[in-house]
């Protein structure tokens, strides 16, 4: 009976020596090391789990026209993942960062996809001409906007550009529908994406202004800005 346990726990222990070999040392780092990239992910993911519907507020479709631009260099689309809006109309020309590895698998071929976070870009000063934001900053908790707006501005070159488009969030009316589902056609010069997203209500408003205020707290100047409906876009140029 002895001698069974043994070979058992034998068989054991070589399984996990095993498991232990094939995994490389920059996945045990971030299991083990890196709990708060783990814990933002899980946060993203969890965006994505159906809430009750009387907690559900739904706007209606919105139509968003997204026009071609003039760019030189790389473009930094943050929060490129799923639909990929700004990597479906430059291509090749994006670098897609994203704090969720499953968006970035779904997103569509084109851009290069790298996993990061927006707070804490891992680029040099002065790297991009131009950044763009696709209905992402509405997943961003609002305590953290400064820090993405700080770090967009830092690897921007002077004269560098930021363009955002995004969901406008007024008070909400019924306290209870704290969940707002937006229905989306970005109409693109070659094609239509019909999509949606669904986000926690801010407790404060999230217009037009409060965006130009920020942008022009960290330093940027406003190019050019526009609102329809219950979205806006807005242009910001480092100086």
């Amino acid at each position: 009976m002895e001698k069974r346990r043994i070979i058992i726990l034998l068989a054991v222990l070589t399984l996990v020596v095993v498991s232990l070999a094939n995994i490389k040392k920059e996945e045990l780092e971030i299991f083990w090391f890196d709990t708060t990239y783990v814990k933002e992910v899980k946060k993203a993911n969890d965006q994505h789990k159906r809430p009750s519907p009387e907690r559900i507020y739904h706007f209606e479709m919105q139509e968003v026209t997204v026009h071609d631009f003039d760019a030189q260099g790389y473009v930094l689309a943050i929060g490129g993942g799923g639909e990929g809006v700004i990597g479906q109309l430059k291509g090749q020309q994006v670098i897609a960062i994203d704090i969720s590895k499953s968006e970035l698998e779904g997103t569509p071929p084109g851009p290069l996809k790298i996993i990061m976070d927006a707070r804490d870009l891992k680029f040099l000063d002065d790297t991009f001409n131009t950044a763009a934001s696709f209905f992402t900053l509405c997943y961003i908790d609002g305590t953290d906007h400064e820090k993405v707006f700080e770090e967009v501005f830092r690897v921007l070159v002077s004269g560098g550009r930021f363009l955002i488009w995004d969901v406008i969030f007024l008070k909400r009316v019924d306290e209870k529908k704290d969940i707002a589902v937006i229905p989306l056609t970005a109409k693109l010069p070659d094609k239509k994406i019909t999509t949606g997203y669904g986000v926690r209500w801010p407790e404060k408003v999230r217009d037009l202004s409060y965006y130009v205020n920020l942008a022009e707290r960290i330093g940027f100047e406003v190019v050019s800005k526009k609102e329809k409906n219950r979205w806006f876009y807005l242009e910001l140029k480092k100086p």
